[in-house]
């Protein structure tokens, strides 16, 4: 952004303050704004997430942010209140609080600040996210491009494999192992790299630190919270097959099902990669997609492409982050 675009974009942090806040909620009035968040949890606690992962959101900033809401008479709802036909009137606006991936800090210190403030909110859960397994292919990934000594193993290993640019490293190398490798590929090399350095016991370890038990979910679930499925060993799904794809919703909807008691209704795509046609595909296996396509939810919008705004990230003052929970976005308002 431009030095001038930056000075715009500060000055449009005033159409923020307080006094106007009635004009933004009038915006919203008859329409639910779907926020997601990945990880409630304190900056330090996983460097290998913090090194490649989306960032956390701090317990006290997300109660913070759904206490902004909260005071302004924000009605809260899961996707199962929408399948149950509830709907905010023309006056007034709902709030549905999300969480993508299925961390265990979620369903401890995020649900810490649901249960004070009486929020409901629907968890997205990887099945292959459970404590007793490994970690998953992506968070093996950013475990080894955070060690000091693994990472440049990795990168030696990746570039004799796949035939990648010499020069390519450190967060560029992971991306481009993440977003734009196949997933079998990727998982070659990773269980190239844990039979010859003996990682496998750290990998669990790390998984049993980082993903939730069985009870988490269902602890989740009798709290009046809506536990949901986002695949099984969450992959995008521009790097897999369509016959793949299925195979993930039909594997965590029986994962979650048995841990729960009943499949999920709900289901968001991981990474929002989503291709044309997988709404019918998911429409097979759940009554609702979740998207992060940036939009508000109406009452005609359908019920396979439900949009959502994801967390920005830590905001630089005040306004900013009424800005955000104004709109679900950082972008010029209106745009």
């Amino acid at each position: 952004m431009s030095r001038l675009g930056r000075i715009a974009n500060r000055a449009a942090d005033l159409l923020f303050l307080p006094p106007l806040d009635r004009l933004w909620r009038r915006r919203l009035q008859g329409k639910v704004l779907c926020l997601l968040y990945h990880r409630v949890d304190q900056p330090g606690r996983v460097p290998f997430l913090d090194s490649f992962g989306v960032p956390p959101i701090p317990p006290a900033a997300l109660a913070a942010e759904l206490g902004v809401l909260q005071r302004r008479g924000a009605r809260f709802l899961t996707y199962a209140d929408l399948r149950a036909g509830r709907f905010p009137s023309a006056e007034e606006f709902a709030v549905i609080v999300s969480f993508d991936d299925g961390l265990r800090c979620n369903y401890e210190e995020g649900m810490d600040v649901l249960q004070a403030l009486g929020i409901p909110a629907v968890f997205f859960q990887s099945s292959g996210m459970l404590a007793g397994g490994e970690l998953v292919w992506e968070h093996a990934l950013y475990w080894y491009g955070a060690h000091p000594t693994l990472a440049p193993r990795l990168a030696e290993l990746a570039r004799q494999r796949l035939d990648l640019p010499a020069d390519l490293e450190g967060a560029a190398l992971i991306a481009r192992l993440r977003d734009a490798t196949p997933v079998a590929q990727v998982r070659e090399l990773l269980a190239e790299l844990a039979e010859r350095w003996g990682t496998a016991a750290e990998l669990v370890a790390a998984a049993d630190r980082l993903y939730p038990s069985e009870a988490h979910l269902r602890r989740a679930r009798d709290a009046g919270h809506e536990v949901g499925s986002h695949g099984h060993h969450h992959v995008p799904r521009c790097n897999i097959s369509p016959a793949e794809f299925e195979q993930e919703l039909v594997r965590s909807s029986a994962v979650l099902g048995r841990v729960l008691g009943e499949a999920p209704q709900s289901f968001s795509y991981p990474f929002n990669s989503h291709l044309p046609g997988d709404a019918q595909i998911c429409g097979r296996h759940f009554r609702q997609v979740a998207t992060v396509d940036g939009a508000l939810l109406t009452a005609s919008t359908p019920a396979l492409a439900l949009p959502r705004f994801t967390w920005p990230g830590p905001h630089p003052n005040r306004l900013r982050r009424r800005r955000w929970l104004c709109t679900g976005t950082l972008a010029w308002p209106g745009r």
